[in-house]
């Protein structure tokens, strides 16, 4: 019997639903994220090559009425997966894609017959008594949300490393240490950073020492010393020893870009640069520009 039988019959629906967890950026991943894959039903079930395990498992009401209004979608499950300290006191490095199926008990279990209700990403999670509850939002909310507008500006509005925009080279930016001791979100290198300012607002970047997977966190100071890196969010997975790095940020003005070296022709990345610094600070009409 297939799906459509199944769905517009009276008593032979047995509905089962599958749910797929997995990072965005699994691909040519070292250690990736995932995938869990998870189902309400009473056996094991594989679809495409993946297992979904049994699990005590639900999500709330699906919207499809083609708006963004109550859009969200929270998924409960039991306690006891991997996916309990995977939101704990900082989100993962990389986006969480959820992908739901629907199928029915009986049926062949193919992708016709178990198609993709919902896709969308985890936003968070958190404990609601012995259950862990997933905010997510649907792939819909990105789609159309409106794209950045480039505005007339001094600053360079350009993605940091950005291949197609920014174009600074990112492997040229980096160093590499090792971890001589980390105490909360401040971690002390093995050696100095050399021209600590410019690591402000740059990246810092190891591989879990619990899981393999990588970490990223922001650098938010470093010390004047540069052997103290202070990064937003809690140092997870990092253990003294562990290799670490430490790649540069960047001031948004011709100065941090004249810094960095470009990706394709290995010179300064200043012809890159997405700023207007050559904007007028007199104004013919009045005294001074009201907005410089």
């Amino acid at each position: 019997m297939t799906f459509d039988i199944r769905e517009s019959s009276r008593y032979s629906g047995a509905p089962v639903t599958l749910y797929l967890i997995q990072g965005a950026e699994n691909e040519g991943a070292d250690v990736p994220l995932g995938p869990f894959a998870l189902c309400d039903g009473e056996s094991p079930i594989v679809r495409d090559g993946v297992t979904y395990q049994p699990w005590p498992i639900k999500h709330g009401d699906l919207s499809h009425d083609g708006t963004l209004d109550k859009s969200d979608l929270t998924v409960t499950l039991a306690l006891g997966t991997p996916l309990d300290t995977l939101f704990i006191a900082y989100p993962p490095s990389q986006v969480v894609n959820l992908t739901i199926f629907e199928g029915h008990v009986g049926d062949a279990v193919t992708v016709e017959n178990f198609p993709a209700v919902w896709l969308g990403r985890i936003t968070s999670g958190g404990y609601v008594e012995n259950e862990l509850e997933l905010s997510c939002v649907p792939v819909s909310t990105s789609i159309k949300r409106p794209g950045l507008r480039r505005n007339y500006q001094i600053g360079c509005p350009h993605a940091l490393y950005e291949p197609n925009s920014c174009r600074a080279s990112k492997s040229a930016a980096t160093v590499t240490r090792q971890a001589a001791s980390v105490v909360r979100n401040q971690v002390t290198l093995n050696a100095s950073l050399g021209a600590y300012a410019q690591y402000v607002g740059g990246l810092l970047e190891w591989a879990n020492s619990d899981t393999g997977q990588k970490e990223i966190r922001t650098i938010s100071a470093v010390h004047p010393a540069g052997l103290v890196v202070t990064v937003r969010g809690a140092g997870r997975g990092l253990a003294p020893g562990t290799a670490v790095s430490v790649i540069r940020g960047c001031n948004r003005q011709m100065s941090g870009c004249s810094l960095h070296t470009n990706s394709v022709t290995g010179g300064p990345n200043i012809h890159n640069y997405g700023g207007q610094p050559f904007i007028p600070l007199e104004n013919p009409i009045s005294q001074k520009n009201q907005f410089y």
